[in-house]
């Protein structure tokens, strides 16, 4: 083989390795590569030296933040105390629903300086200053409102000169400012803005709450919508209902929250069948040249018509984990207007949903003279065909008085009894003789005792009018008692209807879909047991189902769960049991980890026979809480063995 070989190959010489230079900090130094670094490292150090010199020369302290707001909003006030701001924390609410409070000062004549951002805006938040003006321990009224600073509003130059003193001349007492009518009365010739107005209401309406609640300590009552669905677009603040003609279809006047071209307002008429009726718009918050993209079956309203909730919701698209959004919307939406055509159908099916808890709202707002009447402290129950009014009057400078007021089903006053006297010390003499011996009342119907109450003017019937008959040394006493009786006379009817109408919103929700129900008489049978009781059973209108009470012992600390079962009967026997609904309990503290889960069992496992607690070990169903269960267990059982011996044609051995 090696003869074979190429002579080059046998004559070649191994390639020299090239010769390794040593390395050299002299070399280094004068080499291209240091100077790029002292080049940078000079950069930096410059850098930071003007930047702490910049810092140093523009940094604007806390106290010098406040001093020029001060110049600007508050010339003549000085800071009495510090309430809040980023350098003394608060133990106070601060973060509210559409904001959040920076910073609150007492300023040194009593008013307060609040510094808020409301969210809602083009580029998220805007942040403003409010004056708000003390009167005799409440808010007066609202001083100077300034801007301070935004996310980045782009549209900020439209805002109008003066625009901010809108607040000041509306400002009313105990009521939040809506967005949308801020906006319509600042806009003038100039367009847009309508997201940087609904952060700037939402700021002030922020630092009203913070004021009210933490401040002055008022209590905020509860969002009359709670409870009602879809309500994500929709103003709570600036929508109303009402019942229509009928007496039974519901008015919903709505207006839709925050959108880019402006709040809408529409009227929806809704029938006790959740069914759509009417429709009207009455003001588009499209901008001008967007409202040919409004869907034609909107304009002509019949995308609404006759529908139902169930018809409405796919047209709101998918739903993702903000909910629905008009950008998911279903295609049938898209057009030059998609997030309006969104909004209105959004508002469909916010009313078409929402039609028993509207209904029940309808009544409470059909009250008549409730005017003298503190509602709160005011109690209405129905016993047969009777109303029972536990009354108590409204403040007055003599005192509030309590009364109770029976009113038969003809609207007739059948019984009448002062519980306490409001009147002052040396002033009961002058109530009428035909007040403390009830002959003014008794037997009289409202028609009977208004005219007593004298002339109506604007502010509604008042003492100093009233008719000559109520005239004595406790004339506003007097005054006071006959519309006592005037406002329980006057609705006897409707608070029949209210107790109906709550009844079948509670059941409904027991039940998981609207229903009405009638209560079953449970007098003649038996309802204590050796496992719990049985207190209420209703059945439910066109099923052959009940809704049945009961709590069960055998509870933690020997204590009991009551709950609400929906008992399921078919061909004369229990066929199942739908939702269970814990509705109170007594000692149990690990109530809580009973989970839907654990009450969905019931309708899983139902084979006829009595439930049994090793069931739920066995599935790891507890949640920790085996003697809670128990209890709910125990409580089930003898609503199904109620209904089944007692209720269904079957009797107990179906």
């Amino acid at each position: 083989m090696e003869e074979n070989m190429h002579p080059d190959f046998l004559d070649e010489e191994e390639p020299m390795e090239p010769e390794k230079k040593q390395f050299s900090v002299k070399s280094f130094f004068k080499s291209t590569a240091f100077k790029c670094i002292y080049v940078l490292l000079a950069i930096v150090l410059i850098c930071g030296v003007l930047l702490a010199l910049c810092n140093d020369l523009f940094y604007i302290s806390p106290e010098e933040r406040l001093d020029r707001v001060l110049s600007k909003i508050y010339p003549d006030g000085t800071v009495e105390e510090i309430i809040y701001n980023e350098d003394n924390p608060t133990k106070l609410e601060t973060e509210y629903d559409n904001g959040a409070v920076v910073a609150a000062y007492k300023m040194d004549d009593g008013n307060y300086l609040i510094n808020s951002y409301g969210t809602g805006g083009y580029g998220g938040k805007v942040y403003m200053w409010i004056v708000f003006e003390m009167k005799n321990g409440s808010i007066g009224g609202i001083g100077n409102i300034a801007l301070d600073k935004t996310d980045g509003e782009t549209y900020l130059d439209r805002l109008q000169p003066g625009e901010y003193e809108w607040f000041s001349d509306n400002y009313e007492d105990g009521e939040n400012f809506v967005a949308s009518d801020y906006t319509s009365n600042t806009l003038g010739t100039a367009a847009s803005a309508y997201m940087t107005r609904t952060a700037i209401t939402n700021a002030v309406n922020t630092a009203l709450e913070f004021v009210r609640t933490q401040l002055l300590g008022e209590v905020v009552g509860p969002d009359p919508f709670e409870g009602f669905s879809y309500t994500d677009y929709i103003d709570t603040t600036a929508t109303t209902v009402e019942l229509a003609e009928d007496g039974t279809s519901v008015i919903f006047h709505i207006t839709t929250g925050n959108i880019v071209t402006g709040a809408s307002k529409v009227d929806i008429t809704v029938s006790s069948e959740g069914v759509i009726t009417g429709f009207e718009i009455t003001s588009e918050g499209t901008t001008d040249g967007y409202t040919e993209g409004i869907l034609p079956s909107i304009t002509d309203k019949s995308l609404f018509l006759n529908k139902t909730a169930a018809d409405l919701i796919p047209l709101l698209g998918t739903e993702g984990e903000d909910g629905f959004t008009w950008e998911n919307a279903d295609e049938s939406l898209v057009s030059g207007s998609t997030m309006s055509n969104f909004y209105y159908v959004y508002a469909a099916v916010f009313a078409a949903s929402n039609y028993q808890n509207g209904y029940v709202m309808a009544l409470e707002n059909s009250v008549q003279y409730t005017q003298y009447i503190d509602m709160e402290n005011t109690t209405v129950e129905v016993s047969g065909t009777d109303v029972i009014y536990h009354i108590t009057t409204g403040n007055i400078v003599t005192g509030a008085s309590k009364v109770d007021i029976t009113v038969s089903s003809e609207g007739v006053i059948t019984g009448f009894e002062i519980t306490s006297e409001g009147t002052t010390d040396g002033y009961t003499e002058g109530i009428l003789p035909s007040i403390t011996d009830k002959s003014l009342f008794l037997n009289k119907t409202a028609a009977d005792l208004i005219p007593l109450l004298g002339t109506e003017g604007e502010d509604g019937f008042t003492w100093e009018n009233a008719d000559e008959s109520l005239v004595s040394g406790s004339t506003m006493s007097n005054f006071y008692y006959v519309y006592a009786a005037v406002f329980a006379a006057s609705n006897y009817e409707i608070y029949p209807l209210i107790e109906e109408a709550r009844l079948n919103l509670e059941m409904s929700n027991v039940y998981g879909e609207s229903v009405s129900v009638e209560a079953v008489d449970v007098s003649s049978f038996t309802t204590s047991f050796t496992n719990g009781a049985l207190s209420e059973v209703y059945s439910v209108a066109g099923t052959d189902d009940y809704i049945v009470s009961a709590t069960g012992n055998g509870g933690y600390e020997d204590g009991t769960v009551t709950c609400w079962i929906v008992v399921e009967t078919e061909n004369g026997a229990v066929s199942g049991i739908g939702n269970v609904v814990i509705a109170g309990n007594e000692k149990q503290s690990f109530i809580s980890y009973i989970s839907d889960e654990n009450l969905a069992h019931f309708g899983e496992s139902f084979d006829g026979s009595d439930f049994e607690l090793a069931d739920w070990k066995n599935n790891n169903l507890t949640g920790g809480a085996s003697m809670s269960t128990t209890a709910i267990i125990n409580s089930v059982n003898i609503a199904k063995n109620f209904v089944s011996a007692n209720l269904i044609s079957g009797g107990e051995n179906a």
